[in-house]
């Protein structure tokens, strides 16, 4: 059936509510996007998700449901990098950083409102495994256990292993066997040694949003452990509120939900009183002056040869410069995202999730995703993965197979009902 006939049949689904009409609209001149200016279809009490869809110009190639592999930039988003990378053509030196643009410290104030967090407490970092790895560097595990789950992402989970086998670094980890788990679940496997309990707080694997975050939190902290969270699947798609929920160190890039374009980008978040204590910086950046001739006419002779002072703050997690298009692709994706609102996101979503839970089952593809789940990662299990994704391909709908045969789907700010349908449609 062509897609046109087959919207024509959804009953009481016209044009306006699934957003067809944007799909002759899209704005193609970057230089014409102001990325200073939000758009007005976004800032108001109720986004205009039809016109959301104006913003991603990725589809207008197909329909594209696997956000929670990459995420599409946003035209004002793309319109911001594309300056900066102007900027470096045409305009670059001294001053190193353009002076359009927020400062490198508003792309941390940002991001910190959005998790609650202090600006204190967050560094720019290169990815989230790379955050990860800075911290259990950091950290002083001798003697000590970590407890982690087998939801937690498995290139992260690559790297206990191998400092279990090279340091012999004792973990615990809890093998799930509904796809789900709680805190009361990780209680047998937490002692008075453990160290570490590091969780993904949406699951790369099936979207599982953990819900007792805090009780895991609470947890650790009897024993004298630290909560990691890996929020990469979360912040930008869901609540994520460090304090309340009680995470000590956390860490995410922003080619997810975060909308932030390229690899390669992130930000850390640690503590402020972990600073430089529990967590302490295993990567050194700083500078230096020399205090001797003929580097200086007349040395001090009070201060030393090599005079330096340690880094303060989260600064010291940081090495050399941060990604310059990193910064601006944040900057202006987490404005974007602060004009949708968190909530007006999940809601949005949730409406495609619920019609993906209900019906995924009844064409004979079992859900490995909790029912009544928040967050915007569904996953399914195939009989003939291969037969399945080539259906999908051919009818150019784009969602990730994982782990053998699990198919993911992540629909977004900018998917509607009628990519969910016509996704329903090819696999009946």
């Amino acid at each position: 059936m062509e897609r046109s006939t087959f919207l024509k049949s959804l009953a009481g689904v016209g044009a306006t509510t699934i957003g067809l009409g944007s799909l002759s609209s899209f704005k193609s001149d970057i230089n014409t996007i102001n990325p200073d200016l939000m758009p007005a279809h976004i800032t108001g009490l109720i986004p205009d998700f039809a016109k959301v869809r104006d913003d991603f110009p990725r589809v207008k190639q197909e329909i594209y449901m696997d956000n929670a592999s990459t995420h599409p930039t946003n035209i004002y988003t793309s319109s911001a990098v594309h300056r900066i990378t102007e900027w470096t053509k045409n305009d670059v030196g001294s001053p190193w950083w353009p002076a359009w643009a927020d400062s490198k410290q508003e792309c941390k104030n940002r991001f910190a409102q959005l998790i609650n967090a202090d600006p204190g407490e967050i560094a720019f970092a290169r990815s989230t495994i790379t955050s990860e790895n800075d911290m259990l560097n950091g950290m002083d595990l001798t003697g000590g256990n970590v407890v982690l789950t087998d939801l937690h992402y498995s290139e992260s989970i690559y790297g206990y292993k191998m400092r279990e086998l090279r340091d012999g670094l004792k973990l615990n980890i809890f093998k799930t066997k509904d796809w789900q788990y709680t805190a009361k679940d990780l209680e047998p496997l937490v002692n008075k040694k453990t160290k570490l309990i590091a969780i993904t707080l949406v699951s790369n694997v099936n979207g599982f949003l953990v819900k007792d975050v805090k009780a895991i939190s609470d947890l650790a902290h009897a024993n004298g452990a630290i909560l990691y969270a890996d929020i990469i699947q979360g912040v930008g798609a869901v609540p994520v509120d460090v304090k309340a929920m009680g995470i000590d160190v956390a860490a995410c890039s922003t080619f997810k939900w975060l909308q932030g374009g390229g690899k390669g980008f992130g930000f850390f978040y640690v503590r402020k009183d972990l600073q430089d204590t529990v967590v302490r910086p295993s990567h050194l950046d700083g500078g230096i002056a020399f205090n001797y001739a003929p580097w200086v006419e007349k040395p001090d002779s009070s201060r030393d040869e090599i005079i330096f002072s340690p880094q303060k703050g989260p600064s010291m997690y940081e090495v050399s410069y941060p990604n310059y298009e990193g910064v601006i692709g944040a900057l202006e994706s987490i404005k974007y995202i602060n004009a949708l609102g968190i909530t007006n996101i999940r809601n949005h979503a949730r409406q495609l999730t619920d019609r993906l839970a209900k019906e995924m089952p009844r064409l004979g593809y079992p859900s490995i995703t909790p029912e009544g789940n928040e967050s915007p990662i569904m996953s399914f299990i195939c009989k003939n993965p291969a037969e399945a994704m080539r259906k999908l391909e051919s009818a150019k709908i784009h969602v990730a197979m994982r782990f053998g045969n699990k198919m993911r789907i992540s629909p977004s700010v900018f998917n509607n009902l009628a990519d969910v349908d016509r996704l329903l449609e090819v696999l009946s």
